[in-house]
């Protein structure tokens, strides 16, 4: 067999296709059809691929674990770096949903099925397509599932002496029907899906075997010099006169395929391939065209979502420049060297850590994905917040608000119990009861009944409801005997005269089942009334608005100065709709208890409909549902808790 010989065109072939592509990415008005890049460097991948399968020594066949770690050597390397960077700038960049998203990126990026992720999201051509810093690995993916069947297929056809031509062509002949059929039903699909795409890479196979055989005469037909100018002139046609909104790939894709395959099937010393592909410029691009197309989407993509929308031309340019610095330096100092150590003979020691480094990049994105962007951990830092602000967001347990004394009843969380007595030295006359949103009421309630002379208690647990003998599930966080100790102790105690009940709403769904409207609506009673049949005077707070996000957003210097994307106002009506369900069962329950005093917080958070999350510079929350101590004390000492001051005290 013959020995694969370099041929610099192609490298100029490479060139032109990472050209396209970066023009339609930085300035897509100029190329709009440049996208069909992508198209060639599938022609050129089953073009190469084929030849070197077959260049393995006489007798020794096809070399499949061979090309399998040349793979790995040739492919990882430059992803590895670009997944991480991407990583490392979205932390210091993206915002809560963008980072998640990205995370779930990295994860199919390492897994190489960016394809089949994208299939069920927005299309490549879309707007949002922007917002994706490694959209473009799509390609990648469909590259990598077609390096796992294409050589087993090989494999077949060499060990029972069959020509794969006919086999081959009928799958090409197949894959392109099926694109030009999919393309008018689901167009996400043909774009994405291995199956009508595998023809493009399969034409360059077909080509490669041909040459690589050397018996089939059909390939002096295309040999000649013309073939080449008319491959060039198919592909200047494709880049300047295709549209993203024409039906592509389909029968489109023919245009860029069909001139790649010229190009490559031309001969080498004629003058085009000889003079201009094999140019030293056009082919010192093509050998840094993998890293290239790596880099240059995610710092466009990266600008587009700092500048909500295409940056402009200036930006683009210096964009094209980075890449262009990155590329380089990315082939001189990172694939030279470890082709460099496999040549040594450290291949092993390379393979394993290149497969080491990409199942932790993947394991790292997909915990950026399940972690929901990391926004506990990153808006503490990423949103630049003045003292003032930064005060309303401190972990209370270390901001010297919790009373440190011993008490015998304290507040539990999950590993912590904290005593929250606004007089520790007097018996407590008030308790409040509930889950970390009584937890997180607690400061303003307290400070107003200290300004009539009542002493409040904080006693409960977080994510359990301040209801008898009620549990949600299984029950593994022993909620329902904490409560229970919890409403006993209060009701019992006789100094405490009054007992307030704040739980968050959403633990009712709307959907809950019948059996749990009844469980909730039983619990519900019975609390009621083993607290009033105590003589005690009971308060039940329906739930807080809830922002949904983190309320830094409306407050801190965003990086770059990007705006925040949620509107810093809540609909009152709107977050209603949530707990429909909830209010609808407690007004029934409390219409049969008359002396339970039922109160809406949200008539003091809110105006009207509109609900500010930001009063007076003041966040009045900490989190995405909880009340920060500015909101917290605005609310406690607003609502009214005494007779004289209650002007509507039953407000629901």
């Amino acid at each position: 067999m013959n020995k694969l010989n370099y041929r610099p065109d192609v490298d100029g072939l490479r060139a032109i296709a990472v050209l396209a592509v970066l023009g339609f990415h930085a300035f897509p008005t100029l190329f709009p059809g440049g996208f069909v890049g992508v198209d060639v460097f599938f022609v050129i991948s089953g073009y190469l691929i084929t030849r070197i399968l077959l260049q393995a020594p006489q007798g020794e066949g096809i070399r499949i674990r061979s090309f399998y770690a040349r793979r790995i050597v040739r492919i990882f390397p430059a992803l590895i770096v670009v997944l991480a960077a991407c990583l490392f700038a979205g932390w210091h960049t993206l915002l809560a949903a963008e980072y998640k998203q990205l995370g779930k990126h990295v994860f199919a990026g390492a897994g190489f099925v960016s394809n089949l992720a994208l299939w069920f999201e927005a299309g490549y051509f879309d707007a949002v397509s922007e917002s994706k810093p490694l959209l473009h690995l799509w390609s990648l993916g469909i590259e990598e599932q077609f390096y796992i069947f294409w050589p087993l297929a090989l494999v077949a056809f060499t060990r029972y002496r069959c020509s794969p031509l006919p086999w081959v062509g009928a799958t090409l002949l197949c894959s392109l029907c099926y694109s030009g059929l999919l393309v008018w039903q689901d167009r996400t699909q043909a774009f994405y899906s291995p199956l009508p795409r595998a023809w493009e890479l399969l034409a360059g196979a077909v080509l490669g075997y041909m040459q690589h055989s050397n018996k089939h005469t059909v390939l002096l037909r295309l040999n000649g010099p013309a073939t080449a100018w008319v491959g060039l002139l198919l592909l200047m046609m494709s880049v300047f006169f295709l549209r993203s909104s024409d039906m592509f790939p389909g029968l489109w894709a023919l245009l860029p395929v069909i001139g790649a395959v010229f190009l490559l099937a031309g001969t080498p010393s004629s003058w085009l391939n000889s003079r201009l592909l094999a140019h030293p410029v056009m082919v010192n691009i093509g050998l840094i065209s993998y890293p290239l197309y790596l880099w240059h989407w995610p710092l466009i993509s990266f600008a587009s979502i700092i500048h909500s929308g295409q940056p402009d031309w200036d930006v683009c340019l210096a964009l094209l420049a980075a890449s262009f610095l990155l590329a380089t330096t990315t082939y001189q100092l990172v694939e030279k060297p470890i082709q460099k150590m496999v040549r040594k003979g450290e291949g092993k020691l390379v393979l394993t850590l290149l497969v080491t480094m990409m199942v932790l990049l993947g394991l790292m994105g997909k915990n950026v994905y399940d972690r929901d962007g990391l926004e506990r951990i990153r808006y503490k830092t990423l949103i630049g917040l003045d003292a003032a602000s930064q005060r309303d967001f401190v972990e209370w347990e270390h901001s010297g608000l919790i009373t440190q004394s011993n008490c015998r009843i304290p507040f539990q969380f999950p590993g912590r119990e904290y005593c929250l007595t606004k007089h520790v030295e007097r018996p407590p006359t008030a308790a409040l009861i509930g889950d970390s949103h009584a937890f997180h009421a607690y400061w303003g309630i307290a400070e107003a009944l200290d300004q009539i002379g009542e002493n409040l208690i904080l006693v409960g647990r977080g994510a359990c409801v301040p209801l008898i003998d009620y549990s949600r599930g299984r029950d593994e966080d022993l909620c329902q005997p904490h409560m229970n100790a919890m409403l006993s102790y209060a009701a019992n105690e006789p100094n405490i005269k009054k007992i307030i009940l704040v739980f968050r709403g959403r633990y009712l769904p709307n959907e809950a089942d019948p059996q749990t409207q009844s469980r909730f609506r039983s619990s519900l009673e019975r609390t009621l009334s083993r607290l009033l049949a105590a003589g005690k005077n009971v308060y039940y707070l329906l739930p807080v608005v809830e922002p949904g996000f983190d309320p830094r957003l409306c407050l801190g210097n965003l990086p770059f100065g990007r705006q925040s994307p949620m509107p810093c106002d809540i609909s009152r009506s709107r977050d209603a709709e949530k707990t429909v369900l909830l209010r609808s069962i407690v007004m029934m329950v409390v219409k049969k208890y008359p002396n339970v005093e039922l109160m809406d917080p949200n008539n003091y958070l809110c105006d009207g409909d509109i609900c500010p999350v930001i009063r007076n510079t003041h966040p009045m929350f900490k989190d995405e549902n909880h009340l920060s101590y500015s909101g917290s004390l605005f609310l406690g000492t607003t609502m009214p808790w005494s007779e004289h001051d209650r002007t509507n005290p039953r407000a629901p």
